[in-house]
């Protein structure tokens, strides 16, 4: 059976940020934790797919702190999914935030910020973009490797 794995917990106030490896076998694994998710009336707030290098699909959920041991149980017991070994927490992130009026009128701003990273092997934690603003959350260790990443594609004044 292929296995699911809780890779991130990070808890900021009343949200907690949640990142599931569902590896290759995804779409055993979607279903159910979504349909879990609205059974329980529990919001999810931002919902983010993507693949890491291997190919393993990674799901990050942004929920409400009180649901998390709720979560935690359905995904290890209430969805019968293996069990999901260590879970890491962390408690340092560095939010990168770029804001411009016209950030908007340049398509594919999020894509080059997530290409640009990737190829540096920086691990993203969260990544939301608007018509204005794109934010990004990495490991705190990781802060000054993601803006040396980010000015090669991106004019970024020195701080």
């Amino acid at each position: 059976m292929a296995k699911i794995k809780v890779h991130n917990i990070l808890c900021s106030g009343d949200q907690a940020l949640l990142t599931l490896r569902l590896g290759l076998r995804w779409g055993e694994f979607l279903p159910p934790i979504l349909y879990a998710f609205r059974e329980e009336k529990v919001p999810i707030s931002f919902l983010l797919h993507s693949l890491d290098p291997k190919g393993d699909w990674i799901l990050t959920l942004i929920l409400r702190a009180e649901d998390l041991d709720w979560a935690r149980a359905a995904l290890q017991e209430g969805l019968d999914l293996p069990s999901c070994g260590t879970l890491e927490t962390r408690q340092k992130a560095a939010l990168i935030t770029f804001y411009g009026p016209h950030l908007g009128e340049k398509p594919g701003v999020a894509a080059r910020m997530a290409s640009a990273l990737a190829q540096d092997g920086i691990e993203v934690l969260a990544l939301g973009a608007s018509l204005n603003s794109c934010l990004l959350l990495v490991p705190d260790e990781s802060s000054s490797r993601a803006l040396h990443s980010l000015r090669r594609v991106f004019e970024i004044p020195p701080a």
